[in-house]
């Protein structure tokens, strides 16, 4: 059995790493980088060769339309990070969303409803919207493409959506502040950090982790969510319990 990662850029991931880490005792279950610009071929290879295959940027949406049966979750997001193969048919999972809730789950209060704000639109902000709103949180998602925040929050239910320009003026009143954009914004600079949780999903190149050390501020990192991300999702992938404590290993190096 074969498994690996399809998306682009991919050259740096950690996925493999990670895969090994879970499955350190299965060595006939290799783990691959298939990268290309090119989803068609990308998803003819996994047809050809994989058992299953995680999917990263720029595919999540493209690999939706492709599965036969998608969870609950990922047809609320209209996005897929796992295909696998399953009794001749393509299922499509999205572990971006559990990763997220497991990571929200301890800032749920029953005196008030957080307050998040989502910055971006794509599909890693989007589950990380919809994990905050199933887990009751008052959810605002602001993006460059108003359109695009408007139809989703629409889509959703309960989530509000804002432009760019707006967000200073909710930003004061916000206790959760997801950046989900992989680029650095101006806009970030002015953005009150103290006593905030900060969630950001970029590993690489992080934008907030130093103004949230300098400020006192909790912030979950990209490797935080990749960590619980691969947890949740290589068990989908394979059917087999990976080894937690082997993966927190490793996302800590």
């Amino acid at each position: 059995m074969r498994y690996g990662l399809i998306g682009s850029p991919i050259a740096h991931s950690k996925s493999p790493d990670l895969f090994r880490a879970a499955y350190h005792d299965n060595a006939d279950m290799p783990y691959d980088l298939i990268e290309t610009d090119d989803f068609e071929q990308a998803y003819a290879r996994f047809l050809a060769g994989y058992e299953a295959v995680n999917v990263t940027a720029p595919f999540k949406d493209k690999a939706f339309r492709k599965v036969d049966v998608a969870d609950t979750i990922a047809r609320e997001l209209f996005a897929v990070n796992i295909l696998k193969k399953k009794d001749g048919k393509i299922y499509g999972y999205n572990s971006d969303f559990w990763a997220l809730q497991k990571l929200l789950g301890p800032y749920v209060s029953r005196e008030k409803r957080p307050r998040v704000l989502v910055i971006g639109c794509g599909g890693a902000a989007k589950a990380a919207a919809l994990a905050a709103l199933k887990l009751r949180m008052s959810v605002m998602v602001a993006n460059r493409d108003f359109q695009k925040a408007r139809n989703f929050c629409f889509s959703g239910g309960g989530m509000i959506p804002l432009r760019l320009e707006q967000v200073p003026q909710h930003s004061a009143s916000i206790d959760i502040l997801i950046y989900a954009i992989p680029v650095r914004i101006d806009l970030i600079d002015i953005l009150p950090l103290e006593g905030r949780v900060v969630v950001e999903p970029n590993y690489k190149d992080p934008c907030l982790q130093s103004r949230c050390a300098e400020a006192g501020a909790t912030y979950i990192s990209g490797m935080d969510w990749l960590c619980e991300q691969a947890i949740s999702g290589y068990r989908l992938m394979t059917g087999i319990d990976p080894d937690e404590g082997s993966v927190r290993a490793c996302c800590a190096l």
